[in-house]
């Protein structure tokens, strides 16, 4: 079974509950602490609003009343007499008595109105006529627009600052005919007031510790602010963009780096907008702390779900980790193991069940073990019954010495190496012996190859003698030889070899037999690796079963081969206790 995968990687029974168990614990609080903060903050930001725009509003009706009365002066200044200079300007240039007489009637009204300076009259072109101004510049096309399209209202612009650094607003208005049969433009009126009379309405203003208020133009101007540095200055786009998009609301931008809650009112005489900006820091002081307990609240909670989840964890995966423990002792091979496990009660059942099972399965293997045992003995005896042993070893003793009288003593030796592993094989000394024994009789058979293929085969040997009294099973070496003589070295065509390496491997004995034959096809090796798999050669499949029915499931033999270049069997075996 694959373990669940987080990220790409695979995470222990332990991550997984820590992280559940953590994630389940704190997404709620969480998830309510930022909602609760967030609902907070929008309550507080939305009174806010209400408020200070209801103060803008108030605000707007004052400016706007003061305002009235300029539109009520304008509206005096155009007399009569002024309208007759103006409508002979259609006819003929305005002569130098008729300018003289235009400038007195301006002249006597700045006196009458003096909030009012610089009074100009220009004509319908833009040039201008008469005025108490210095500027003879002729007014701009986009200004004459403007004002011909608020059709006698008053239209207000930033006007700049005199000598004496103090700042104006323009107002400019269209002049039209009222004594002849047309009402038509006939000229412009303009003129300029203190910005401080608009200013006057805004000082007084509480807006926070430091918050405050501005008024802007249509084209985003600032005309008056509790900031006197501000006055004069133009709005960012986007400010402007929001402040525009509704007559009231409310918005949080920034300015110079400032984040500011901004609120504003719109007058309807003017358009001009009057702002109120309050530092956002200043708008929820106390949620600032409500927020700084809410994370050490959070962080006291991620920290005793972290221990609680540890602890929870501990008392599930202990046990679980232990029968795991329990099953890798039985996959290699100690039936004998048996767990105690503690804690839930489900820990105690798999603790039980899991010990019926290793004894049931020792019992069962035993048993098949013992069997398979009387069965081998079983033929072992049928076969010594129908041989009887003396005679077979005084008819080959008569055999040698007939051959060695005649001179053939390299035969007689292969009839003595046949004797000997005759005498081996039905001897009573049992299915396990030495290491030692078990070369004497590989000895025996190799002499009997090497008579017989001569110099075709050569056998080589490598061998830690320390090892020769390591319990080994009896006849295990002898069939690997013969397979590697039969099935890999005779079909080939080149000299064969065969070497015999045995050597000591951390607490085991490993004992290597390769050849340099035909090999084994990858496919083929495959289907001999498999588990169960019944493999060709009755001696080999009988020595790999045997090893690991007297030894356990690690050890055995295993076979690896390449096609074309040769076959090693490795047989992996327990030290005795005095070669550890």
């Amino acid at each position: 079974m694959r373990k669940p995968r987080f990220f790409g990687k695979n995470l222990s029974l332990t991550y997984i509950l820590i992280l559940s168990f953590i994630f389940i614990s704190t997404v709620p609080v969480v998830s309510t602490s930022i909602g609760t903060y967030f609902k907070s903050k929008d309550i507080i930001n939305s009174n806010t609003s209400q408020y200070i725009i209801q103060m803008l509003k108030q605000t707007n009706g004052e400016i706007d009343l003061n305002l009235q009365q300029f539109n009520s002066d304008a509206s005096f200044l155009i007399n009569p007499v002024v309208q007759q200079l103006l409508n002979k300007q259609f006819h003929r240039d305005i002569s130098y008595q008729e300018r003289k007489a235009l400038s007195k009637e301006v002249a006597q009204y700045n006196v009458v109105s003096p909030k009012m300076s610089d009074i100009s009259v220009y004509s319908t072109k833009g040039i201008f006529l008469i005025g108490l101004s210095d500027n003879y510049t002729p007014l701009s096309g986009e200004l004459i627009s403007k004002v011909t399209k608020l059709d006698g209202q008053i239209y207000w612009n930033f006007a700049g600052y005199d000598t004496f650094h103090e700042a104006h607003i323009q107002g400019v208005r269209l002049i039209k005919n009222m004594l002849g049969p047309e009402i038509i433009p006939i000229g412009y009126l303009t003129f300029k007031m203190p910005e401080n009379i608009i200013y006057d309405s805004i000082k007084e203003l509480q807006l926070g510790q430091t918050g405050q208020a501005i008024i802007v133009d249509t084209t985003g101007t600032v005309l008056s602010g509790q900031n006197r540095n501000w006055v004069g200055r133009h709005l960012d786009g986007n400010i402007l963009n929001k402040l525009y998009a509704n007559s009231e609301g409310a918005f949080i931008d920034k300015i110079d780096g400032q984040t500011y809650f901004m609120a504003f009112h719109t007058s309807e005489t003017t358009g001009w907008k009057t702002m109120g900006l309050v530092p956002i820091a200043e708008m929820t002081p106390g949620l600032q702390g409500v927020y700084k307990s809410n994370i050490l609240y959070l962080g006291g909670w991620i920290l005793i779900s972290i221990l609680l989840s540890l602890l929870i964890t501990r008392t599930v995966v202990t046990p679980i980790k232990q029968l795991i423990r329990a099953m890798r002792s039985v996959e290699s091979g100690d039936f004998s193991v048996q767990t105690h496990l503690t804690g839930n009660e489900e820990a105690l059942i798999l603790s039980s069940n899991f010990n019926k099972m290793t004894s049931r399965l020792k019992e069962l293997i035993s048993r098949v073990y013992e069997e398979e045992l009387k069965e081998k003995s079983a033929q072992l005896r049928a076969l010594q019954a129908q041989i009887n042993p003396h005679f077979l070893y005084n008819t080959l003793d008569t055999i040698y010495w007939m051959l060695y009288m005649r001179g053939q003593e390299k035969i007689g030796d292969v009839v003595v190496a046949m004797s000997n592993m005759l005498r081996y094989s039905i001897g009573k000394n049992g299915p396990i012996v030495t290491l030692k024994d078990e070369l004497d009789n590989l000895s025996n058979y190799i002499h009997i190859q090497s008579t017989r293929y001569q110099d075709r085969i050569t056998f080589e040997y490598d061998i830690d003698h320390s090892l020769e009294d390591t319990r080994v099973l009896k006849l295990m070496l002898q069939p690997t030889i013969e397979n590697a003589i039969t099935h890999g070295l005779e079909p080939s065509v080149r000299p064969g070899i065969i070497c015999t390496r045995i050597y000591r491997y951390e607490r085991e004995c490993r004992i290597e037999i390769s050849d340099n034959g035909v090999g084994i096809s990858a496919e083929r090796l495959a289907q001999l690796m498999e588990p169960g798999h019944v493999r060709d050669g009755h001696g080999i499949q009988n020595v790999d079963e045997r090893l690991r029915l007297t030894f356990g499931e690690a050890y055995g033999l295993t076979i690896t081969s390449v096609e074309g270049r040769g076959t090693k069997v490795l047989y992996k075996l327990p030290l005795n206790d005095n070669n550890i």
